[in-house]
């Protein structure tokens, strides 16, 4: 069974399963195995039922789809990538969570909204992807004032960085923890609406010209 006695078979300089002389079984090759000359090689059939999986429960820690960006529209950091933001999620230090020299969104850490992935944006150190949810309950979206909004979105509508709440530079305010408990403030510079401003989540700004801004959180509309 050779290239020059069955062309256009799909032979040549490899090993991989063909069936250049229409064994009935299908795909086949011969073996490095003294013992046994050839096998039949188990290619699926069409035939063959198969679950296709189009939604991720919980905290979709199986996740190994090609999902590549962000709810907020950003591109993925690599895994393997240090810049722009360091980290410690590595495949060495999260094994077989479905890390590796790519940038498709994964869970390795347990993070409660699902897969995530680090963003190209160096303001945006992190942000959740918006897999599909089996319990569309559960999406990733937020409608109204967005006030149990409590992800991790640092950047404005316009793509300024957000100041942290616990900061009173370049804008002094009086929206803090202490002010408006049980409202996700804190100090880190996510997006909350712990006022109920009418067009959900926002921040104060860090540019000193811009005191603040609505963020774009997704809504489920």
């Amino acid at each position: 069974r050779t290239e020059a006695n069955y062309p256009e078979k799909g032979l040549g300089d490899h090993n991989y399963c063909r069936n250049p002389d229409n064994e009935p079984e299908g795909a086949w090759c011969y073996t490095t195995d003294a013992g046994s000359r050839w096998e039949y090689c188990g290619v699926r059939k069409c035939s063959e039922r198969v679950r296709v999986v189009t939604c991720w429960e919980g905290l979709q820690k199986d996740y190994r789809g090609d999902i590549s960006s962000t709810v907020s529209g950003y591109t993925c950091q690599k895994w393997t990538a240090q810049e722009p933001h360091s980290h410690s999620r590595t495949a060495e230090n999260y094994p077989n969570t479905g890390l590796g020299d790519h940038a498709y969104c994964r869970n390795p850490d347990d993070e409660s909204g699902g897969a995530w992935c680090y963003t190209n944006n160096p303001d945006q150190r992190w942000d959740y992807c918006g897999v599909p949810k089996c319990d569309k309950s559960e999406e990733y979206c937020f409608d109204g004032l967005q006030k149990a909004y409590r992800g991790p979105k640092q950047v404005t509508a316009s793509g300024r960085k957000c100041q942290k709440w616990t900061s009173q530079e370049p804008h002094g305010h009086s929206r803090t923890e202490q002010n408006y408990p049980n409202e996700g403030l804190g100090d880190h510079n996510y997006c909350r609406n712990p006022d109920n401003e009418p067009g959900g989540a926002w921040c104060y700004t860090t540019d000193p010209d811009k005191r603040w801004e609505y963020c774009g959180v997704k809504t489920c509309n």
